[in-house]
């Protein structure tokens, strides 16, 4: 933090330019993200069809739905909800609710709170206004849950009071053609897309950014405190979504080897002494990185851990119980084995091949070889000198470790698990997201309910699975669900078969 402080002070800017908590109090023009603005304006006010924004995570979407909030016209009611994979239709009616301001009746049904919500916009349409939720990560929201919201939008809203404005990332597009019926042969909704900046306009946003914290408060031709290469990596590493190009810029600004960041702090000085200042500089960096040390001396720091995969013995792979979120998300252990960084290696003519020990597991050809630090103790004459040592493959008339199974995105243990089970097996699909975290927490939070998952493909995008048990019929499946905790009740878990699940992580190879 001191560190960004003294970058904020010698750039003269008020706060971090690149912080998500930082308001942004004009809209950055470029990319067509302005004119999506008014779009999205002028489609809340005359159409009652749903609304879509689309782009993947970072590209701003949720910015756009806060300029829309903001700009909206005084006969509306804006509202926004965010929505997420574990959102039931009754939790979405309650977080409308919330979001409209109304007293919620927590024992009501879901008939009930329909009818009031209903009740609510026909009392609005009475005041000659008009409604508009807008709903973040509308593309997490489930089927049931989905399917209220276009209802409420398309079929019981008789009135065009309710306006609903989708955000989200693409899937949502083949949710809503999924779900959305057709009406005189067309669709009833209109999609949006968020563009990916170019080169050229992501070199203007960091400059938006900067001047929206005081940047060219004085000079709006300044120079950015960035180089053109790291424009350059900026937009590369980022693939031109503003979210990542703030966590890069903001990342390079503070660093201590930004040299950019050296040439803003002598902005303004004459440019004989910044090269002065410069020149002393370069000098004192080589001499500070040709100085002495303790030659073949390892410090701690230059050390790292790699783990090396080593078959378990007894190890079934054959085994049927799904893997619990508490199980390691390998199949093999781990052996930590400390090496030196590759900055202290010793010359190649100090490399000293050892063949592994007769009783060491194998180590397969296929393996690439592991640098290991040296341990040994110093000859009698000769100084201690830095050896580099390497695990070598084992002779071809040795056994070596089967070659490991293609790594795929997720965890080999719960993968081969699942295609263990017998075929002729059900199990119980608790929810699809298309965010792999959100997956994984789900999974750690229900420890104890024997969940799993998978990954599969939604319309060409990446799909997270979570199925729950192994059960020898269709019918004992379907009797379980009423013995899982209530909050995979709420989700309500369908039937599926075994192979059909095995099926579709087959398809991933």
């Amino acid at each position: 933090m001191p560190r960004v402080n003294e970058t904020l002070e010698a750039l003269n800017l008020s706060a971090e330019p690149f912080a998500a908590t930082t308001p942004m109090e004009t809209l950055f023009p470029g990319a067509m993200r302005r004119a999506t603005l008014d779009q999205l304006l002028h489609l809340s006010r005359d159409t009652n069809d749903i609304i879509a924004l689309m782009g993947p995570s970072g590209s701003g979407k949720s910015l756009l739905g806060d300029f829309l909030a903001r700009q909206a016209a005084r006969d509306q009611i804006v509202a926004r909800a965010r929505a997420s994979l574990l959102t039931t239709p009754s939790q979405l009616l309650e977080e409308m609710f919330k979001a409209f301001v109304l007293d919620f009746p927590p024992q009501a049904s879901l008939a009930d709170l329909k009818s009031a919500l209903l009740e609510y916009f026909a009392a609005v349409h009475r005041q000659s206004r008009t409604v508009v939720l807008i709903v973040d990560d509308a593309h997490e929201l489930g089927d049931d849950a989905f399917a209220l919201l276009a209802r409420l939008a398309l079929t019981d809203n008789v009135d065009g009071t309710f306006h609903l404005i989708l955000l989200g990332e693409p899937q949502l597009f083949d949710m809503l053609d999924y779900t959305c019926p057709l009406k005189n042969g067309g669709q009833q909704f209109r999609s949006l897309h968020l563009s990916a900046l170019s080169l050229e306009e992501t070199r203007d946003y960091l400059r938006y950014r900067l001047n929206c914290v005081g940047f060219g408060r004085a000079d709006q031709s300044r120079p950015l405190p960035f180089s053109a290469r790291q424009i350059d990596r900026i937009h590369k590493q980022s693939d031109g979504q503003p979210g990542a190009i703030n966590a890069l810029a903001a990342q390079m600004l503070s660093a201590p080897q930004n040299g950019a960041a050296v040439l803003a702090l002598l902005n303004g000085v004459p440019k004989k002494y910044a090269l002065a200042v410069i020149a002393l500089l370069a000098v004192l960096i080589i001499a500070f990185f040709s100085g002495g040390g303790e030659e073949g001396e390892v410090p701690q720091s230059a050390q790292r851990t790699i783990n090396v995969p080593i078959a378990l013995p007894g190890q079934n792979p054959d085994a049927v119980q799904i893997a619990s979120a508490g199980e390691p998300v390998v199949d093999s252990a781990a052996t930590a084995v400390t090496t030196a960084s590759s900055d202290s290696v010793a010359p190649a003519s100090s490399v000293t091949p050892v063949t592994p020990a007769a009783s060491a597991t194998p180590v397969t050809a296929d393996s690439p070889a592991v640098p290991v630090a040296a341990n040994a103790t110093a000859g009698a004459a000769a100084p201690a000198a830095p050896v580099e040592t390497r695990v070598v493959a084992p002779e071809p008339n040795r056994p070596s470790v089967a070659n490991p199974a293609p790594a795929t995105n997720m965890p080999t243990t719960q993968r081969e698990r699942i295609l263990a089970l017998p075929a002729t097996q059900f199990t119980l699909q608790v929810l699809g997201s298309s965010s792999r975290t959100n997956v994984e927490e789900f999974v750690a939070r229900h420890a104890a309910s024997s969940l799993a998952w998978y990954e599969t493909r939604n319309n060409g995008n990446p799909w997270f699975v979570i199925i729950q048990g192994a059960y020898a019929s269709r019918n004992a499946a379907q009797s379980a669900v009423a013995n899982l905790p209530a909050e995979l009740r709420d989700l309500q878990p369908w039937v599926r078969s075994v192979s059909d699940v095995q099926n579709d992580i087959r398809a991933q190879n």
